[in-house]
């Protein structure tokens, strides 16, 4: 609730007072016209082919509105990837990037692979080529609604995969989180696939995919890899009922590494960019930088650790520094710090929208056109050289639906405690690991959001479920 107060103190007067006007007319509508409201859904039930279709219309029309509006450069670590990947030089900018954060590489390949297939075309545009980029992040996104939509239909009910679909759309698809091309959107897509192959049981081999992904998913981002820690405490519970459980393990090992140990020799190897693998910062680094501000990226932190070229000092250096902090917090200390970050790392409904690198979160290209300065006037600042975190206080939009979303998982959770366990371990794993490593901003929330949205869609079905049966007590 605190989320929305500080978007409305963020929001101008037109949009309050536009948002006003709009709870009252629905609350009019529902409370005098409910039969005419029941009657235009029993006939978008009805046509729900045509309504399906013209919302995706709609919907595609506005994400090229921002693709073409929004697009553009950063200062931080997307478009240093994006600019290797362009064929571009980054040794004055940051040379040893890919040495420093080896997670980033296979990123690096593939966004290549993509800029070759435009020079193959004879497209050499770099503004072209990011465009290109953003393009396929909203059809990730927009291809996780359908995967969503398949698996919670199949694992579920109609109700949940709805539910899920729309939450998804709202926060995801009609927002300009896929702007900027990095590996948030693809661990929201990677999600979302391993839910789908979860919920087809019956699938022979399954294991098998369940490693192939987990290969893929470790090397854009190693968190993703809680949804398997899940799964596999969630199964060890039941172990009895797994039938030859070794076997099952040794399946998902051989596909793991099938991925693994290929893409590791070709990082040691690779035409790209060469990796010293001694300049790699620690895991320990991260926990370190965890526990600071925020707890999000510390400048000072990265900076000392740099310094420090033998990796064994660096991370002893870490492990002192983190011992250093936990001794300064102290117990109570240390407790108000992380309720603090948990609130920091799942309440802003922009997803850290504008939260890295300052005013260079990004750049928009030159504007050429009305249409561009259309989005612009929604997200940008008022001289268009920077974002405006509150979208121009339009976020509160989102962040009404974020916090619905919040309490629907709550419910959830609370309501059903036998049920949903491989959501629930997920979920709780996902915030464990944002609290303990770098995080301070609900942009690392995103990899994890097909759980959010699943859980919280489960909970909205029920809830309205049980609140029809008392309304007919």
């Amino acid at each position: 609730m605190s989320a929305i107060y500080e978007q409305l103190q963020a929001s101008s007067a037109i949009v309050i007072f536009i948002l006003f006007i709009c709870f009252i007319t629905f609350g009019i509508l529902f409370n005098f016209f409910q039969e005419s409201i029941l009657n235009i859904i029993k006939f978008i039930k009805r046509k729900k082919l045509i309504f399906f279709i013209l919302i995706s219309i709609i919907t595609i029309l506005w994400q090229i509105l921002l693709i073409l509006g929004l697009s553009g450069n950063t200062a931080w670590d997307p478009s240093i990837i994006t600019t290797l990947a362009s064929h571009r030089s980054i040794n004055g900018w940051y040379p040893d990037y890919f040495s420093y954060y080896p997670n980033n590489n296979l990123l690096l390949l593939l966004e290549r692979s993509v800029n070759n297939i435009l020079h193959f075309v004879g497209i050499d545009s770099y503004p072209v080529f990011i465009i290109f980029l953003t393009i396929i992040s909203y059809f990730l996104v927009d291809c996780s609604i359908f995967i969503l939509f398949f698996a919670l239909k199949k694992y579920f009910n109609i109700h949940v995969a709805v539910i899920t679909g729309i939450l998804t759309w709202a926060l995801l698809g009609i927002t300009p989180m896929a702007i900027i091309p990095y590996s948030d959107i693809l661990g929201f897509f990677i999600s979302s696939l391993f839910l789908l192959i979860y919920s087809y049981k019956e699938i022979k081999g399954r294991v098998y995919l369940f490693g192939l992904l987990s290969g893929i998913a470790f090397l854009i981002k190693p968190s993703l890899i809680i949804f398997i820690i899940a799964l596999v405490i969630k199964e060890g519970l039941s172990i009895r009922k797994i039938s030859k459980p070794i076997k099952v393990i040794f399946k998902f090992i051989v596909a793991f590494l099938i991925i693994y140990i290929p893409f590791n020799i070709y990082q040691s190897h690779n035409f790209i960019v060469k990796i010293d693998s001694s300049k790699t910062m620690p895991a320990n680094h991260f926990v370190a930088m965890g526990m600071t501000g925020t707890g999000g990226f510390n400048a000072n932190d990265v900076s000392v650790n740099k310094k420090i070229k033998n990796p064994q000092k660096r991370k002893e250096y870490n492990n002192n520094l983190i011992k250093q902090r936990l001794g300064k917090f102290g117990v109570a200390g240390y407790t108000k710090f992380l309720i603090l970050k948990q609130v920091n790392d799942t309440s802003d409904a922009g997803f850290g929208w504008g939260m890295d690198a300052g005013q260079g979160y990004l750049m928009p290209f030159g504007e050429k056109n009305k249409i561009q300065g259309f989005t612009r006037k929604i997200f940008l600042n008022k001289n268009n050289t920077s974002v405006d975190i509150n979208w121009n206080g339009g976020k509160i939009i989102s962040q009404i639906i974020w916090s619905i979303v919040l309490a629907a998982v709550i419910y959830a959770v609370t309501k059903f405690k036998n049920g949903y366990l491989i959501l629930k371990l997920t979920i709780l794993g996902s915030f464990i690991f944002l609290l303990l490593f770098e995080g301070g901003r609900s942009r690392y929330l995103i990899q994890f959001l097909p759980y959010i949205f699943t859980l919280a869609g489960i909970g909205i079905s029920k809830w309205k479920r049980y609140d029809d049966k008392k309304a007919k007590e």
